[in-house]
């Protein structure tokens, strides 16, 4: 074989390698390219599950590839942020030095209401479109406290307030004084209206032993009528401005109804009572309050009137079996002059006796009329009769 025969066959030897060559790569070509897609259909159907994803900042973008959504962390722990497609920032859940906190916000920015927690618990706020707190419900260490406030000011509007021993409410005028106040606790329930000098002017509810009760006071919170319930029964109280003087009124558990005009001291000038025996009493006293007259009723059923000098009676008008008495008395308290309807004779009778209650002198208008003295101690009797 020549030379150039030589060289032919060589060179169709090598293009016979390269095409078979070319097609051992083409069937593995193939081959890869069915495996990737049968791979990446099998990815499209079933993701692999990733156990943890660490990022120290996480954004969510919206179509123009402004955050909508950001979770990142702060100082004090977590913090996910929302956004508006306006782009206000309208809500905000963190975590605080006290516990977790939620904020919103409205589209011009203005916080609107939150979730807070605090030392004694959570607090729950709502506010305006300004900004300011239009309320809030709070715990308390033993309770919770719930606020309204005033349009145009944080000031407290209404409060209640709730704890272990009582729940009260309180209602304010525009200017932050108290104007109305009311409750209960363990010692009953009260209703207490609060004037413009931050004075109560008036109270209904229960006293000390949890029995009813009421209070009118002035402007400056002396207590003008009163009223409530005592062992008797009602009892009404009506003071002077100074507190102290004026009017009761009243029942006694034993007797019954009483009555006393007391003078600016407090102490008692006249008063009406009912006595042991069901009768009445008048009585009109000193400044002091010491008896000066009593008219009531005696004790053989009659009406008696009586004249005080000190502790000391020194008169007594009443009546008898026989008719009626007059007792003058000495400081001693011993009858000096004894006069009225005689018990042993018929007509009138008129005694005089000395500092010892001793009869010295007596006159008597029947049978006939007679005028006697007697000795000091009673034993001599001397007679003087008319012709």
């Amino acid at each position: 074989m020549t030379t150039v025969e030589t060289r032919l066959e060589q060179l169709e030897q090598q293009l016979q390698l390269i095409k078979n060559q070319s097609r051992r790569e083409r069937r593995i070509g193939l081959s890869c390219a069915v495996v990737l897609g049968a791979a990446t259909l099998v990815g499209f159907t079933r993701a692999p599950v990733l156990d943890v994803i660490q990022a120290s900042r996480l954004e969510i973008l919206d179509a123009e590839g402004k955050i909508s959504c950001l979770l990142s962390s702060t100082p004090t722990g977590g913090q996910l942020d929302v956004w508006a497609k306006g782009g206000a920032n309208i809500a905000r859940l963190s975590s605080s030095e006290s516990g977790g906190d939620l904020a919103l916000w409205n589209s011009a920015g203005k916080p609107v209401a939150g979730i807070f927690a605090n030392s004694t618990g959570g607090r729950v706020e709502v506010t305006r479109g300004d900004g300011q707190i239009a309320a809030y419900l709070e715990a308390t260490k033993d309770g919770s406290d719930f606020v309204l406030t005033r349009s145009g000011s944080e000031e407290t509007s209404m409060q209640f307030s709730v704890n272990a021993a009582r729940s009260e409410g309180i209602i304010n005028h525009a200017n932050g004084k108290q104007a109305l106040r009311f409750g209960m606790s363990d010692k009953g329930s009260a209703f207490s209206v609060v004037g413009d000098a931050e004075k109560e002017i008036a109270y209904f509810g229960s006293d000390a032993k949890q029995a009813g009760m009421f209070r009118i006071a002035g402007s400056d919170g002396a207590t003008m009528i009163e009223g409530g319930m005592s062992d008797g029964g009602g009892e009404l109280f009506v003071h002077e401005t100074n507190g102290a003087g004026g009017c009761v009124f009243g029942n006694t558990a034993a007797r019954g109804g009483f009555s006393e005009i007391r003078n600016h001291d407090g102490k008692p000038a006249v008063s009406f009572e009912v006595q042991e025996n069901q009768g009445g009493r008048v009585a009109v006293r000193t400044a002091t309050g010491q008896f000066a007259a009593i008219m009531d009723q005696g004790k053989e059923e009659s009406g008696t009137v009586q004249i005080y000098a000190g502790a000391t009676r020194v008169a007594a008008l009443g009546g008898g079996p026989t008719g009626g008495l007059l007792n003058l008395f000495n400081m001693k308290g011993k009858a000096v002059v004894v006069t009225g309807a005689a018990s042993d004779a018929d007509g009138g009778l008129l005694s005089l006796r000395n500092n010892s209650g001793q009869q010295t002198v007596r006159a008597v208008a029947e049978p006939s009329g007679e005028v006697a003295s007697y000795s000091s101690d009673g034993t001599r009797k001397r007679v003087l009769m008319a012709p």
